[in-house]
C-alpha cells in the first residue's frame, strides 16, 4: 500500500504541537489540509491517531507507540537529502564501483586505496572487471559503474572523460636471457615469443595493432588476463612482455626483470577516466573523480 511521506510529516507536527490549528502554522498549511492529512492517516492505520480533549490533540496508544519510528524515518529522509547534496568524507559509508582495465589494476588500486583510507575511512569501493566498451554507458548511466579507468575508448557526448595518464611502451624479459644483448633490437624483438596480456578472450593487443600499421608481426605464445602473471611467466622463461613503463618498473623490482627500451617507435598508452554527465555534478562522483585525479598527478 503507498502511502505519501508528506502525511508522516503532519503526523509529527500534530503530536509534537497538540493542535491541528499550530500545525498548520508550523507547516504553512491550511487546517483543511491538516485535517485531511490526519484523515487519510486514521484510515491507514484505523485507528484515531488523536483524540481531542478541550483544545488539544491527545496521541492515541497507536500514536505513541509509533512516533519514535516516525521520527526516525523523518530523519533518515532528510539525512538523506541532504547527502544528495553534498558529501562528507569523513563521516560518509557510501559504496563506489569502478571498472578497471585489468592491466591497470595492480598499479591504481593500491595508491588509490591509500589515499581513501585516509581521507575517508569509512566508504567503500568495488572494482569490478572492465566493462565492454559497448556497454560502458548504460553502465554509467544505470549507477550500476560509477566510473571507468582505461584507455582511449569512443563514447558519445554522455560520457565525459579526461586523461590521467600518458605512459610510453616497454618490454621487459628476464634477467641474463639468451638471446638478448643490452639494446633489444627490432630483429630480436620480433624473434621471440610474446606474451599478450587481454580480457578479451581472441583479438590482437594495442600493440599488435601499432605494429601492423608498420607491417610487423610477432608471434604471441601465451595469452592471459593479469599482468603480475605474465610477469612470473618471463621471469621463468624465454619469452617477452610488452606494457606500460609504469607498471614494468614495478613488477621489475618485485621479480627481478630486465626492462628494454622497444625497439620501435608507437604512440604513447594514454589512460583515461571516464564519468557519465548525469553525475559530473554528483559531490560523491566529484570527490572520487579529484581523489584519482590527485593520486595519478602525485605519482606523476
Amino acid at each position: 500500500m503507498k502511502v505519501d511521506l508528506n502525511l508522516f510529516t503532519v503526523f509529527d507536527a500534530i503530536y509534537c504541537e497538540g493542535n491541528i490549528t499550530k500545525a498548520a502554522l508550523s507547516l504553512n498549511l491550511s487546517q483543511p489540509a491538516i485535517s485531511h492529512s490526519l484523515g487519510k492517516l486514521r484510515n491507514h492505520f484505523d485507528d484515531p491517531l488523536f483524540v481531542r480533549q478541550g483544545n488539544e490533540m491527545r496521541p492515541t496508544s497507536v500514536a505513541n507507540n509509533v512516533i519514535a519510528d516516525v521520527r526516525e524515518a523523518l530523519h533518515q529522509l532528510q539525512v538523506c537529502l541532504v547527502q544528495s547534496r553534498q558529501f562528507e568524507p569523513l563521516t560518509s559509508r557510501k559504496n563506489f564501483t569502478l571498472s578497471l582495465h585489468g592491466s591497470l589494476e595492480e598499479f591504481y588500486l593500491p595508491l588509490l586505496m591509500e589515499r581513501l583510507n585516509k581521507e575517508s575511512p569509512y566508504t567503500k569501493l568495488q572494482s569490478i572487471k572492465r566493462v565492454h566498451r559497448n556497454e560502458l554507458e548504460i553502465k554509467l548511466a544505470s549507477g550500476d559503474v560509477d566510473m571507468a579507468i582505461d584507455t582511449l575508448l569512443p563514447v558519445s557526448k554522455n560520457i565525459i572523460y579526461t586523461q590521467i595518464e600518458e605512459d610510453q611502451v616497454v618490454v621487459v624479459g628476464r634477467k641474463d636471457h639468451p638471446a638478448l644483448t643490452a639494446q633489444l633490437s627490432l630483429k630480436q624483438y620480433l624473434e621471440q615469443r610474446h606474451i599478450l596480456v587481454s580480457s578479451r578472450s581472441k583479438g590482437p593487443g594495442i600493440e599488435d595493432f601499432e605494429l601492423a600499421r608498420l607491417g610487423l608481426f610477432r608471434t604471441i605464445g601465451l595469452r592471459c588476463q593479469h599482468p603480475f602473471a605474465a610477469c612470473r611467466v618471463v621471469q621463468a622463461s624465454d619469452m617477452l612482455l610488452t606494457l606500460p613503463k609504469e607498471a614494468a618498473e614495478m613488477y621489475s623490482k618485485l621479480l627481478d626483470l630486465t626492462i628494454y627500451p622497444l625497439p620501435v617507435e608507437i604512440p604513447k598508452m594514454n589512460v583515461h577516466l571516464y564519468w557519465h554527465i548525469n553525475v559530473d555534478l554528483d559531490p560523491a562522483n566529484k570527490w572520487l573523480r579529484d581523489q584519482i585525479l590527485a593520486t595519478t598527478s602525485k605519482q606523476s
